[in-house]
């Protein structure tokens, strides 16, 4: 029910001709429920101003045959149907770089509104393999994939994009007092027999079971490519220039680094994606075990011969779930799933 509150003046018993036409119910083009009250729309009534009340009909006519002095101007505003476009270096500004990668470049960034930190990816035109679409629009399908997954814990959030001429841009949020995970497994102390190595591993494999649960691989899964924050420990899954739909059929086509390339991909030109992920999950418990990648040649991938010595001893059950991962044949490799029930991932200190 609609209730329209009517000014005191249109109540009187002489003019009930007076009341306004009640208002019509039309289709509205605003789907927001916040702006609900943009479904009414009251028709024109030619009375705008009160109501002549008085007897004279002389003074009556007088009155309404000259609506100019009755009738307000238009209000001209300058500029009004001039809409400034939004652009990438009117909402933002570029600092230092934090990286480069073999598909575009990340700076630190400040907001120029509120001066908050961000983080931009630059991404060249000639170097975008893989496109999707996004609003209706096609655009990389990184940008694509950062926004149907915005808001999934552990995969970085995006904030908007910009197309131009020769590349695509894309804002995404800055996470605080973090760095990658690389740099933080560097820089600590070892990480075997610990909590806090069951705490990233079981995040790590959480992360990417998420996003097959999305339909999407990531194909790039190491710690370059995983920040890690400090302060709640979280992680999030960064540079998804490589990602891939989840498909049933193998992929016949590699992108990601030699660090995390499976065996099958070099012998047979083919590979599973499962059976890869679990690969390069095991490639991250290696590096949070060494301190070092496993595999530095393709002839060492293949024959599964790594650069360092067995540290069984160190932490047993780590060492064996990263054997188990980093398995020649593919059909031996546990599946992802079963990695979250680990039991020694429960084990506390």
């Amino acid at each position: 029910m609609t209730t329209r509150v009517i000014d005191n003046q249109w109540k009187l018993d002489n003019a009930a001709w007076s009341l306004p036409p009640p208002p019509q119910l039309v289709q509205s083009k605003n789907n927001s429920p916040l702006h609900s009250f943009g479904d009414y729309a009251y028709p024109k009534s030619d009375r705008l101003t009160p109501t002549y009340m008085g007897n004279n009909f002389l003074e009556f006519h007088k009155l309404y045959s000259d609506r100019s002095s009755i009738t307000p101007k238009p209000v001209t505003i300058p500029n009004a149907n001039k809409i400034i476009k939004k652009t990438f270096n009117r909402e933002y500004r570029t600092l230092t770089c934090l990286g480069k990668g073999g598909f575009g470049h990340a700076f630190d960034g400040r907001r120029r509104s509120d001066n908050s930190p961000v983080v931009v990816k630059f991404l060249p035109r000639d170097r975008i393999l893989n496109w999707g679409t996004f609003d209706g629009k096609r655009v990389p399908y990184e940008i694509e994939i950062l926004w149907r997954l915005r808001g999934v814990p552990g995969v970085i959030k995006i904030l908007e994009h910009f197309e131009e001429p020769d590349r695509y841009i894309y804002v995404m949020e800055k996470i605080p007092n973090s760095c990658t995970l690389f740099d933080f497994v560097m820089k600590s102390s070892p990480l075997a027999n610990t909590e806090l190595l069951r705490h990233i591993f079981n995040e790590i494999v959480r992360i990417n079971v998420t996003l097959q649960m999305y339909g999407v691989w990531h194909r790039d899964c190491k710690p370059e490519n995983i920040i890690y924050c400090k302060n709640d420990r979280s992680l999030r899954f960064i540079d998804f220039g490589s990602a891939a739909p989840v498909q049933v059929e193998d992929f016949h086509e590699f992108q990601g680094t030699l660090e995390i390339m499976v065996p099958e991909w070099i012998v047979q030109r083919r590979y599973n994606g499962e059976k890869a992920c679990v690969w390069t999950i095991g490639v991250c418990l290696f590096f949070l075990l060494y301190r070092q990648y496993p595999f530095r040649t393709k002839p060492d991938i293949v024959k599964g011969r790594s650069n360092l010595a067995n540290i069984a001893a160190m932490d047993k059950d780590a060492y064996h779930t990263m054997k188990q991962c980093l398995n020649g044949n593919e059909n031996r490799r546990p599946k992802l799933n079963s990695l979250q029930y680990l039991p020694w991932l429960n084990i506390t200190y």
